[in-house]
């Protein structure tokens, strides 16, 4: 049987993953956790994925032309 898992690198702005550690504390899960979840939900609900992102990254563009 093959390995289904994929094994993925991800570097973080230590201050953003500080930020996110904190953030997710209440939630009683890892940073490693809620990036999984993430994928799931982006499987799992792809239109909802694809709009929340669309709109987020607007917003981000938004962001840098006001600075």
């Amino acid at each position: 049987m093959e390995n289904d898992t994929e094994l993925i690198t991800i570097t973080i702005d230590a201050d953003l993953a500080a930020k996110v550690e904190e953030m997710i504390r209440l939630m009683g899960i890892t940073q490693e956790q809620l990036i999984v979840r993430f994928f799931h939900w982006c499987v799992d609900e792809p239109e909802e994925a694809i709009a929340y992102l669309k709109k987020a990254q607007e917003e981000q563009g938004k962001e840098l032309h006001h600075d």
